[in-house]
């Protein structure tokens, strides 16, 4: 081996070292997932006194009793606005007859008769409402007549399609007696 060779392999092999080095630093680099925004939740308030207002002179007009505020309901409709937050959509199996019934057992409300409104995108109180009554489905459960009370909750998304998701949970809890066939 001559002493002019040696070199030249020492300098293609520290080349192709700090080649190898520059790739593996690549790894360092932040990649796209760490430059997204990371998803939180929050849950916000809900004005309590203006739900009990706008359902309760809807269903006024409509002949029917007025319902009233329960805070075991804002809890269960919390968990469903996490829920379907966490998601960034409302399809899912909990947003069924029996899902609904599965979690008014699960918080221990014994009752006759529930119902749930989902909403997503709404800025406001106002805004879900009238999305609600602009649906047919949505519209039965704010007009059902055998329910009593009612609870709501709402949980903002900082990222995603939707952003905010409302939950009304409407129910007839055992202490409110039997409904009667109308």
């Amino acid at each position: 081996m001559s002493v002019t060779a040696l070199p030249k392999r020492f300098l293609a092999l520290l080349l192709l070292s700090l080649f190898a080095a520059s790739l593996s630093a690549c790894g360092a680099l932040p990649g796209k997932s760490d430059l997204e925004d990371k998803t939180v939740l929050t849950d916000q308030p809900v004005d309590k006194a203006q739900m009990l207002s706008m359902i309760n002179a809807y269903r006024q007009q409509k002949g029917l009793p007025a319902l009233r505020h329960d805070p075991e309901l804002d809890v269960v409709s919390q968990k469903m606005a996490r829920h379907i937050a966490e998601r960034d959509s409302m399809d899912t199996w909990a947003h069924s007859a029996f899902g609904l019934s599965q979690r008014l057992d699960k918080a221990g409300y014994a009752n006759y008769a529930g119902a749930e409104n989902l909403g997503a995108g709404y800025a406001d109180l106002a805004a879900a409402f009238r999305g609600w009554q602009g649906s047919e489905g949505h519209n039965k459960n704010l007009l059902n007549p055998y329910v009593t009370r009612v609870g709501i909750a709402r949980t903002n998304r900082n990222n995603g399609k939707w952003r905010n998701f409302w939950v009304m949970t409407l129910s007839r809890p055992y202490a409110d007696g039997r409904p009667t066939v109308r």
